[in-house]
């Protein structure tokens, strides 16, 4: 798991880079770079199904979209997010940064798919074992979800994730009293902003 990640995060420091660097084809079609690079924040109301036991948790979720266009219908993005979550049996918490890819239906709809890796906190609220209070590991998230355009620049957020937490002695946990894996399912509903730069150009007006 931890060589998995390492070799994910080696490729996303590259897409980092390729994403940042000038495009020349981009250059040529577009005048500024207003027009060839979007940047958007995200945030609201997130639950999850936590995978231990049959509980669940809510907080909150946010995060930050960096989107390049090209000359191609799927436009990808940098993102890096979070999840502070709360309940009565178990907290979590999990960052996360990876890809994401959109993948436009008209002018209203942008539905994506995403896969990000990071790693995640939580804590007992009623100790398991003597002295296992909490945990961490390392968080493999995989999802999608769908952005509806509500008035410019602001977005509707329905998005859905599915997570791979390890734990215990073979994992990175902080004891050795746990040997386990949780799944959660992780949602949010919320809304995202897209910065105005002179102003941002919509995705719509970049090809139409």
């Amino acid at each position: 798991m931890r060589s998995f990640i390492a070799g994910c995060l080696g490729v996303f420091c590259l897409l980092v880079a390729a994403l940042l660097l000038p495009s020349r084809s981009c250059a040529q079609a577009i005048s500024t770079a207003s027009r060839s690079m979007d940047i958007a924040g995200f945030g609201g109301y997130s639950g999850a199904y936590t995978d231990y036991g049959n509980t669940r948790d809510q907080g909150l979720g946010f995060g930050v979209d960096v989107t390049r266009f090209f000359h191609f219908p799927v436009y990808p993005s940098l993102e890096v997010r979070a999840n502070m979550l709360h309940g009565t049996v178990i907290d979590e918490q999990t960052y996360l940064g990876g890809l994401r890819a959109e993948y436009p239906l008209g002018h209203r709809l942008h539905p994506y798919a995403d896969v990000l890796v990071g790693f995640g906190t939580l804590h007992f609220k009623f100790s398991p074992s003597p002295g296992y209070t909490g945990d961490r590991s390392e968080v493999l998230s995989y999802g999608g979800g769908i952005d509806i355009d509500i008035i410019r620049n602001l977005q509707l957020k329905i998005d859905a994730q599915y997570q791979n937490w390890k734990l215990g002695p073979s994992g990175s946990g902080v004891t050795q009293s746990g040997n386990f894996r949780l799944t959660p399912a992780v949602g949010i509903i919320g809304v995202e902003y897209h910065i105005p730069f002179r102003p941002l150009i919509k995705q719509r007006d970049f090809y139409h």
